[in-house]
């Protein structure tokens, strides 16, 4: 194997960038410390002085990919319009991230399976952007605008998550033996959402 140069605390990243391509192409199960350190160009030794075991390096790899998703609704959130009236922004805005989402996990399924993988081991990190946040935010500014009940706002992310993160994963895993219209399936969902909460 050829060994890269590495400066001192960037082997890491590079391992962490190895498993997001290897996410990415195979999903967790892609996830080794041998064929990460393949990636990397370096021994398995060597990638164990910086992650001790393979749960630490996926806890890693799956934080990345989740913040690869928060910054997927955050584009699409800034890509929107600017509308005068604040009720129908926050509306949009809305609709935009969870569209995002759901998109995400179509456009990326092994990456969004890893995303979400099971882990023994917590991220190093908080993330930063977190998706989560990127919701209950939006949740904030419906309240702010009037567009939703202020009691509302405590369960409304968990139901608006429940919603885009079950039908992206309905669409990953082809859980349901039919075909599905990708944007009439976002569509009906988002629509469903907005009923519930208001």
């Amino acid at each position: 194997m050829t060994q890269r140069a590495y400066h001192h605390g960037s082997l890491g990243p590079a391992l962490i960038a190895a498993g997001l391509e290897a996410a990415r192409e195979g999903g967790p199960s892609a996830l080794t410390i041998r064929d990460l350190a393949r990636r990397a160009g370096v021994s398995p030794a060597a990638a164990y002085r910086h992650f001790p075991d393979l749960d630490h390096l996926v806890a890693e790899v799956s934080r990345m990919a989740r913040q690869e998703l928060a910054q997927a609704m955050i584009a699409a959130r800034e890509a929107l319009p600017k509308h005068r009236d604040r009720k129908n922004r926050a509306w949009v805005a809305f609709a935009a991230i969870g569209d995002a989402y759901v998109r995400f996990a179509v456009s990326s399924p092994r990456l969004f399976e890893a995303a979400f993988v099971a882990c023994a081991a917590p991220p190093a990190a908080p993330e930063h952007p977190s998706a989560w946040e990127v919701l209950t935010d939006s949740i904030t500014e419906l309240v702010a605008a009037g567009a939703i009940a202020a009691s509302r706002q405590a369960e409304a992310p968990l139901i608006a998550w429940a919603a885009v993160h079950g039908l992206g994963s309905i669409l990953v895993g082809k859980s349901v033996h039919a075909p599905i219209d990708v944007d009439a399936a976002i569509t009906s969902t988002l629509a469903a959402v907005r009923r519930s909460l208001v």
